[in-house]
């Protein structure tokens, strides 16, 4: 599924979420209150964009695979942090397929889910290629903030919006999946993986000032869904 956002405007959107409300104080916070430490782990971050995470988890003390299926969002990452993490191109709706088995501690991936159809084939990778004691944290799209754009309007259906987001300033065309809970959780379970903690997010407050009434409507309802899972 192609998105101008991560491909022809990847350095206009790498820009535009370096600070702003939905990602670097709502999303990123969110995530990072679920990751275990990090010191001395290999983590593989799928999906990871323009590296935010990767900078951030090799600032303390990870070993970072990072993985996008943009060749843009790769090259930026190369020019952000060059050796000091291993970068590919890679389609994740079909995983990750030259890591080895049981060869990270934690996979994490930040608000890429919900580009796939069917995540259960790159769960099933998360599994395959996590440790014994591994962990997979991962942010997606809330279902019940996503089932307003239903074109259906049934929440129980896996469906693909055409939307425009205003990230980069101007409306953008951008395509994803909404799919209920109930899809994610089966998504996980079929792939061999256990929830063990969940979180609907949290403004940080200094959102509150820069921009209230965001800060008002993702104190009041949930934006996004944040989940950890281990192998089962």
């Amino acid at each position: 599924m192609f998105n101008p956002m991560y491909g022809e405007f990847a350095a206009e959107y790498a820009a535009a979420i370096r600070d702003n409300s939905y990602n670097a104080h709502y999303e990123r916070p969110s995530l990072r209150a679920l990751l275990p430490d990090l010191q001395g782990k290999k983590v593989i971050d799928l999906g990871c964009g323009p590296g935010e995470y990767a900078a951030y988890l090799v600032s303390l003390g990870a070993t970072v695979t990072a993985v996008d299926a943009s060749a843009e969002m790769i090259s930026l990452v190369q020019q952000k942090l060059g050796n000091n993490v291993h970068a590919y191109q890679q389609d994740l709706t079909f995983g990750v397929p030259d890591e080895a088995d049981r060869s990270f501690d934690l996979a994490v991936s930040p608000l890429m889910i919900h580009y796939l159809e069917d995540p259960t084939p790159l769960f099933r990778e998360v599994k395959r290629i996590l440790k014994p004691e591994g962990q997979f944290v991962f942010s997606t799209h809330h279902p019940f903030m996503d089932y307003e754009f239903s074109p259906s309007g049934n929440y129980f259906l896996t469906e693909k919006i055409v939307d425009e987001w205003n990230t980069l300033g101007r409306p953008t065309r951008v395509e994803y999946f909404r799919r209920p809970l109930s899809a994610l959780m089966k998504s996980l379970f079929d792939a061999g993986l256990c929830m063990v903690e969940m979180s609907e997010g949290k403004p940080d407050e200094q959102m509150q000032q820069s921009d209230p009434e965001s800060y008002q409507r993702l104190s009041t309802a949930p934006g996004f869904l944040f989940l950890k899972c281990r192998v089962m």
